[in-house]
């Protein structure tokens, strides 16, 4: 099943190529985690970003737990900073 993820920020540089402005399209087996889907990314482990589903913050501890579906919105943000 095909899954859109949506990239803000400096994360887009991370996209796959062939992917329109900030979105992407990543292929998993149906009954894949978040963690799967993530790993797939080629985003540095060193980088930090908030994973936001269908209007939800999710927990970095939660990404292997979570069943993802074809119909999930899955936004990746950068933390947010203010001074």
């Amino acid at each position: 099943m095909d899954i859109s993820v949506t990239l803000f920020g400096g994360l887009r540089h991370f996209l796959p190529a062939g992917s329109s402005f900030n979105k992407c399209n990543i292929s998993v087996d149906e009954g894949s985690r978040l963690d799967t889907l993530l790993q797939q990314l080629p985003i540095p482990p060193e980088k930090p970003y908030i994973v936001i589903i269908n209007d939800e913050k999710v927990s970095r501890e939660d990404y292997a737990d979570i069943t993802i579906q074809s119909v999930d919105e899955i936004v990746l943000l950068p933390p947010i900073k203010g001074g």
